[in-house]
């Protein structure tokens, strides 16, 4: 299973759960039907960065944040990120 196959498959699962916990409390909880989509997005830039050499912890936390960016990096065997990593800034890669 390759880094592609890893994240796109996190992120799904993430997307499968939040929809159910939407599904069990409507009025509580909010479920944005468009995310998966960014969320895949997201992946392919990840796996586009580090095509390009960029480190793979870096290139996660570059592109995902909170719960997801834990799920990610444990899929692709990496630790949870730090508080330092949750609150890093994209201009490492240039946005």
């Amino acid at each position: 299973m390759t880094i592609a196959d890893k994240l796109a498959h996190a992120v799904t699962e993430y997307d499968r759960k939040e929809e159910e916990k939407h599904r069990a409390n409507p009025k509580r909880r909010y479920h944005n039907p468009y995310a998966l989509g960014q969320y895949l997005q997201a992946v392919t830039n990840a796996v586009a960065d580090i095509e390009q050499g960029v480190p793979l912890r870096k290139a996660i936390t570059g592109h995902f944040t909170g719960r997801l960016l834990d799920r990610c990096l444990v899929a692709v065997g990496e630790p949870k990120s730090t508080n330092d990593e949750q609150r890093g800034s994209l201009a490492d890669f240039g946005y």
